[in-house]
């Protein structure tokens, strides 16, 4: 089975963290979606990572890695999984899941340590610079963070969005 990373875990260390053994494939992108940060539908407390489709993403595209994942079937509060078609840098097409917002709510910036993972993977990747350009625009005109400073959970956070 094919995940499709497209925020944080497109940064090494962090997606090795849910999926020590996953295998990367290759540089790709979904047709008619983007990248977006919102809290979750009555929250008010820090942003998250959503991958936004159509209509609103009407000719764009969010751009990600596929990774061959290891069995992860983890759920986790204010998210579903969900099935996307990629095209990848290779040529292949692939059907995927990934994580996005089930209630996305206020467009709000989620805390620095999470943040962070995202310009770092994005960078570390080697992704186009007007690409990060876009994501680094989304990110800065989104509601701040009031919670921005709090700390990175230790090992593997819970499921609770509290504990994340």
């Amino acid at each position: 089975m094919y995940y499709f990373a497209y925020c944080t875990w497109l940064n090494d260390p962090e997606i090795r963290r849910y999926m020590p053994k996953c295998k990367k494939i290759t540089k790709a992108y979904a047709i008619n979606y983007r990248l977006q940060f919102h809290a979750a539908a009555g929250r008010d407390d820090r942003g998250w990572c959503h991958i936004n489709g159509l209509p609103d993403a009407w000719g764009e595209k969010c751009l990600g890695l596929v990774f061959e994942d290891d069995g992860l079937t983890d759920d986790y509060d204010d998210f579903e999984r969900f099935a996307i078609t990629v095209h990848g840098e290779d040529g292949k097409t692939y059907d995927c899941w990934t994580y996005r917002m089930i209630t996305p709510g206020i467009e709000m910036r989620p805390p620095n340590f999470y943040w962070q993972h995202i310009p770092d993977g994005l960078i570390s990747e080697g992704f186009p610079a007007e690409y990060i350009a876009k994501v680094q625009a989304t990110y800065a005109a989104a509601a701040p963070c009031p919670r921005a400073d709090r700390p990175n959970p230790s090992a593997i956070p819970g499921k609770s969005a509290d504990s994340r």
